[in-house]
């Protein structure tokens, strides 16, 4: 049996729906479908759009030699941020065999049935991937796999809903079928490799897009990561990674744990992560360190007060300046994200948001209009009645009550008033090198224009 794993390409590095970011990172999803597949004696091999050139053509031509065809519309790293050019996607997999595509990511779980009409692929996965792809590959009878929805001759059928993935039951990604070389983060390097210590996460702000995760927080055993670490390190030559958890130190004692064996092992890996200003401390930052941490991101999300309470963020100002100062401390870069647009904001609590990132000095900071994504409980509370039950897919740029044209305009001015800064300009210029900076310049003339 031939499978065929895909990842397409989204254009430039900056999508101008939406402005998402579309980097050369593994897809690490596909990784994990692919070695369970070839665990069933499956041919695999992985198509990467955002690395590969002519990609299209190949997959054309490899498509017409598979007996399935995976396509993700938002791999692992995506997740949490999918593009929102939906049509793009739906122009690709109209060019594969219907009867042999199956979907995944994000839009197909937010909208099973409208997904497997546009595209008319036989099965669209809902929520985690990896092991429904394999069972779909490779069992007759679909309606004993939780979790999808497909074509049953004349027919469209859904079957019940599926229990959160059990990390521990997962295999080695299939690092041997991307070229490591390809991928890099600008911020960190290349190699580039992604690694997960967990899936989901224990709070409840209400832009967060976790339809992917499922419910409650679930943690790899710490041996089986490192034997995945040991394999991307050492086997395939990666140096860089960045773990792909929603809050890395959500569990202190686990973010403990991974930082003591990656010291043990005197890896050379360097390293970045996801978490909240107040969820990490001297020691902890201190151990990060120690074991190759060198980039944390925030999500800081407003400098407002009352916006922070509003989307359910529980934290303050106070605490979010202490973790950005004790992070710094440790020498330990940080990258902070920041919104514009949520429901009834202002344009002063707009200016409050910038304000703050200026406060904050980061080493890099990003600023995004707020995507009402569906399925949230923004969004809920924007449009009480939509259900994502309907023929067509429907992704909001921005949040309702807010003019376009204004809040692109509040982006860009966030963008220019904190980069074009003397002070910062400086900073940078002493403490980069000349790659990152025109990698900088790159991601900043995307946004910024």
């Amino acid at each position: 049996m031939k499978v065929l794993l895909v990842n397409p390409g989204w254009g430039k590095m900056v999508s101008r729906v939406g402005r998402r970011f579309n980097r050369a990172w593994p897809p690490l999803s596909l990784m994990i479908g692919a070695a369970l597949l070839e665990k069933t004696g499956a041919d695999v091999r992985i198509i990467d759009g955002r690395v590969a050139c002519n990609w299209r053509k190949r997959l054309r031509r490899e498509a017409k030699e598979s007996d399935w065809i995976g396509l993700t519309s938002s791999p692992l790293d995506r997740w949490q941020c999918p593009n929102l050019e939906i049509a793009h996607f739906v122009d690709i997999a109209r060019e594969l065999p219907s009867d042999r595509l199956l979907i995944m990511g994000a839009h197909g779980t937010l909208f099973p049935q409208a997904m497997l009409k546009a595209t008319g692929a036989k099965g669209v996965i809902i929520g985690e991937p990896e092991e429904k792809l394999a069972a779909l590959c490779t069992t007759e009878d679909w309606t004993s796999i939780p979790g999808i929805v497909f074509r049953r001759g004349a027919e469209i059928a859904r079957t019940g809903e599926s229990s959160p993935l059990d990390l521990s039951r997962l295999p080695m990604p299939a690092f041997h079928l991307i070229k490591p070389q390809k991928y890099s983060y600008e911020l960190l390097g290349r190699p580039f490799a992604l690694f997960e210590t967990s899936r989901g996460c224990p709070y409840d702000c209400s832009f967060c897009f976790k339809a992917m995760y499922g419910r409650g927080v679930r943690y790899k055993p710490i041996k089986q990561l490192m034997a995945e670490i040991e394999c991307a390190v050492r086997e395939h030559g990666f140096r860089y990674g960045y773990f792909m958890d929603l809050e890395f130190t959500a569990n202190r004692n686990h973010a403990a744990a991974v930082c003591d064996e990656l010291i043990g092992r005197k890896y050379s890996l360097r390293w970045c992560c996801q978490t909240r200003a107040d969820a990490v401390d001297a020691a902890l930052l201190d151990l990060m360190r120690q074991a190759g941490c060198r980039l944390i991101h925030f999500g800081v999300e407003s400098g407002s007060p009352r916006i922070l309470n509003e989307i359910n963020k529980r934290i303050n100002l106070e605490s979010i300046e202490r973790g950005i100062r004790l992070t710094k401390e440790a020498g330990i870069e940080c990258a902070c994200f920041f919104m514009l647009g949520f429901p009834g904001e202002t344009e002063s609590e707009m200016e409050q948001t910038i304000k703050l990132a200026r406060k904050l000095n980061p080493s890099y900071a990003s600023f995004h209009a707020v995507t009402p994504y569906p399925g949230t409980s923004l969004a809920k509370s924007l449009h009480p009645s939509v259900s994502t039950e309907v023929s067509e897919m429907h992704f909001p740029v921005h949040c309702a009550g807010h003019n376009p044209a204004f809040l692109d305009n509040m982006v860009r001015r966030a963008y220019l008033s904190y980069y074009l800064r003397l002070p910062y300009l400086l900073e940078r210029l002493r403490d980069g090198n000349p790659r990152s900076w025109l990698c900088q310049l790159q991601l900043f003339l995307g946004f910024a224009r």
